[in-house]
């Protein structure tokens, strides 16, 4: 049985922004499976260690989005194979830590639309996928992929990566099942 996860963030751990506003968007934009390794330039961006008065804890992975994750180089040398295998690590401009943007470059088309659960834009575009289902002959072998049905999607792993992450020691990330099959 195949089982697909979201990465979600850890409690408490801490967050990564890009100093910038509209970089939010230069990510959303960029971050798509397209390699960029050879024309991408470091987004300024700084860590955030108290929110609302509530002191985060340092993170593996501090939280951006799910369609954007960043990992240390704590991250890196304990997961290289694995993400290497299935995307690129772009580097960022950060003043208190290395920290590196994950692009998967894998983009399947394995979202079984008639069987998901999902709100549409006026335009059909997919708004907001409420129950995932995935058709299990392209994900198979397939750690970490994103679909190109959304503009952003979420970073999706199997459960074998999501085990690396645990057996790795890693903190900063949780995973929520949104698919078994």
């Amino acid at each position: 049985m195949i089982q697909i996860y979201e990465p979600i963030p850890g409690e408490n751990f801490e967050l990564c922004h890009p100093e910038r506003g509209d970089d939010f968007e230069t990510l959303k934009v960029q971050i798509n499976g397209v390699p960029r390794c050879l024309t991408w330039r470091p987004i300024s961006v700084q860590l955030v260690h108290d929110d609302e008065g509530r002191e985060r804890v340092v993170s593996d992975s501090p939280w951006l989005d799910a369609h954007a994750l960043i990992f240390r180089k704590s991250a890196i040398t304990k997961l290289a194979g694995l993400l290497e295998e299935h995307g690129e690590l772009l580097p960022l401009s950060c003043s208190e830590a290395e920290l590196f943007v994950f692009n998967p470059t894998r983009v399947l088309d394995a979202l079984d639309e008639q069987s998901s659960a999902m709100l549409r834009f006026s335009d059909g575009g997919i708004m907001y996928i409420s129950r995932y289902v995935f058709r299990p002959e392209v994900v198979a072998g397939n750690h970490i992929f994103k679909i190109p049905n959304r503009r952003a999607s979420p970073v999706f792993w199997d459960e074998s990566a999501v085990r690396a992450w645990a057996s790795a020691g890693l903190r900063g990330l949780e995973f929520k099942k949104v698919w078994s099959g």
